[in-house]
């Protein structure tokens, strides 16, 4: 096909490997919008997307709208076929979804209509759901309740986290773009509405989230630390401090008692559940850096044995 012209919108790693997807293809990306840059620690250190970075580059203009609502007018200055997005991280006015030839896109990490919204991946891992995918779809104002064109499942193993799902979520966006892009360039798909009796919404983890709920089935509490790992990181009290727990193995067991800390070895450190226990692997001390467990257990972790977490 004759060259197109692509405006890219996105933000973090997976969205930085659709990107990475169109700079390999017959089209020309000439703007990226992403994510204002962020200060972080006590430093303030600056810190931008993934997006940002590769953009950076590849010397591809990129545009950071704090409000794209009311700031959009650099995207409309560039005439363009395609607007594609993935994980950009706000609301798209109607203005620039009117803007290119062909229409916007957007890459969604679920089978949709299943887990609308913010955290479809950690949502669908912290269900423990077997199964789940990229779509394809045409973007409106309602929140990725557009028509869909195309969609690739993707397994979910129960090895899986939260990091190594992005992962594979990030390379289904990729070849679901690459398998659809010289069509949607060229406007000759067809989108097919999605049912708004089906759809289930998967709205961004709150803080309080993150806090291991004991009562929980340990099935569940297996599930939320997959959900969370490797960030922002499920958690428990200890004495007050939070210890997350990044990575875990569960052992089933009878004569447990749930919350307590124990060791079946010199070399391990368990946390009781209700059916058996978290052989911890990896985790992070409150105010300290995230360690093997070997590491911990050479420090505090000791400590831990026989206490009791929150």
């Amino acid at each position: 096909m004759n060259q197109k012209h692509i405006i890219f919108m996105g933000t973090p790693a997976i969205a930085a490997e659709v990107l990475q997807a169109l700079i390999d293809s017959d089209v020309s990306v000439d703007l990226v919008v992403t994510q204002p840059d962020k200060q972080v620690g006590r430093k303030k250190k600056i810190v931008f997307s993934e997006v940002k970075a590769l953009a950076q580059e590849h010397q591809i203009p990129v545009f950071q709208p704090a409000h794209i609502k009311k700031d959009h007018q650099a995207i409309l200055d560039h005439p363009c076929d395609l607007i594609v997005t993935c994980a950009y991280g706000q609301i798209v006015p109607q203005t620039v979804l009117d803007h290119p030839k062909s229409g916007c896109v957007n890459l969604h990490a679920s089978l949709l209509p299943e887990y609308r919204g913010g955290a479809p991946i950690q949502r669908a891992i912290m269900d423990g759901k077997k199964e789940s995918g990229m779509t394809l779809m045409q973007m409106v104002q309602k929140m990725d309740a557009g028509p869909i064109f195309a969609q690739k499942k993707v397994e979910i193993l129960p090895t899986d986290n939260a990091s190594s799902l992005f992962e594979k979520m990030g390379d289904a966006a990729s070849s679901l773009l690459k398998e659809n892009l010289e069509e949607l360039c060229l406007g000759k798909v067809h989108f097919q509405e999605q049912k708004e009796s089906e759809a289930t919404y998967a709205p961004i983890i709150l803080a309080e989230e993150e806090k291991i709920d004991l009562a929980q089935s340990d099935e569940q509490i297996v599930n939320q630390i997959r959900a969370l790992s490797d960030e922002p990181g499920a958690y428990v009290l200890v004495d007050g401090k939070k210890l997350k727990i990044t990575h875990a193995l569960y052992i089933p067991k009878e004569n447990v008692e749930t919350g307590r800390f124990s060791q079946t070895n010199k070399k391990e450190l368990n946390l009781e559940l209700h059916h058996g226990y978290l052989s911890l692997k990896q985790v992070q001390m409150e105010g300290k850096p995230s360690m093997p467990i070997q590491n911990f257990i050479n420090g505090q972790g000791r400590a831990l044995l026989g206490k009791t977490a929150e």
